[in-house]
């Protein structure tokens, strides 16, 4: 599904993440949270729901289809495209990345894909926003993956060279400053620096990071298109900060079914030209 922008509107992104939906039948945090998701959808205007990771408890959910299922069927009572990427928790269980994706086929509404790159069952990929029949605003999601590739280091999983590679050898053109976004659900390292320069928001606990950080803020700093970098992972911080000229920020977590004291809801980003705004939403 094509997305775009009526003429002197925004471009208005509905960012969930950090669902935590358990097994099938699901608990009563799961339903609460689909509930809260429907609920939310229905009295809000939105171009686009950008899921940011960890839909599923992956170590206790052994019918992945029946649980996911029950979400996109949610997500298809509404005429919003949809696009994923997933986190750590979402295939801690016995299904892989690959089988997760096989399932958003399910989804009637799901946003355009470009140039997908799969690295170690990790999908990199881009959705093209389109004004009046042209190219406005380019949003590069990648999929941080869970834990790095040396258990004893007890990490998480940093973005791997190729997913930056593919960032650079992209064909779009660069001479834009500042009109687009990305989304992966690991925070990257600078995020720590980040911290100490909030615009907006909370950070109620520790930063959760990869150790090993692998390139991709400064590749972001010299390429000057990208406006700002929205993660989730961490459900007490929903901070947004301005860290180098970036905007460095958190989703909201979205889910009942899982620890943290922020008021679940999500987060409202909205694209105008150069301009970012954005905002929490609470169910």
């Amino acid at each position: 599904m094509q997305l775009t922008i009526a003429t002197d509107q925004p471009f208005r992104i509905c960012q969930l993440t950090d669902l935590h939906l358990g097994d099938f039948p699901l608990n009563e945090a799961s339903q609460k949270t689909l509930a809260a998701i429907d609920r939310l959808l229905t009295e809000n205007t939105f171009d686009l729901i950008m899921v940011t990771g960890d839909l599923i408890w992956g170590k206790l959910v052994s019918h992945p289809d029946q649980v996911l299922g029950a979400l996109y069927d949610v997500f298809n009572r509404h005429t919003v495209p949809v696009a994923i990427t997933y986190g750590n928790h979402d295939t801690e269980g016995t299904f892989t990345r690959n089988d997760l994706r096989t399932l958003e086929r399910r989804l009637t509404h799901p946003a355009d894909k470009h140039f997908s790159l799969i690295v170690a069952d990790r999908e990199s990929y881009t959705l093209e926003v389109y004004r009046d029949q042209r190219l406005a605003h380019v949003l590069y999601v990648w999929d941080s993956g869970a834990y790095g590739h040396w258990p004893d280091d007890d990490q998480y999983a940093a973005v791997e060279p190729e997913q930056i590679a593919w960032f650079c050898l992209l064909p779009y053109a660069r001479n834009h400053e500042h009109h687009d976004l990305g989304f992966l659900h690991i925070p990257l390292p600078e995020y720590h620096a980040a911290s100490h320069h909030l615009l907006s928001g909370s950070k109620n606990e520790p930063i959760c990071s990869p150790v090993t950080n692998s390139g991709l803020f400064y590749t972001l700093l010299r390429s000057q298109n990208v406006q700002g970098l929205f993660a989730g992972h961490d459900h007490d911080n929903n901070f947004v900060a301005r860290y180098r000229g970036l905007i460095l920020g958190y989703g909201n977590v979205s889910g009942y079914n899982t620890y943290g004291d922020l008021p679940r809801g999500a987060r409202v980003i909205e694209l105008d030209g150069d301009q970012l705004t954005t905002s929490i939403l609470l169910y």
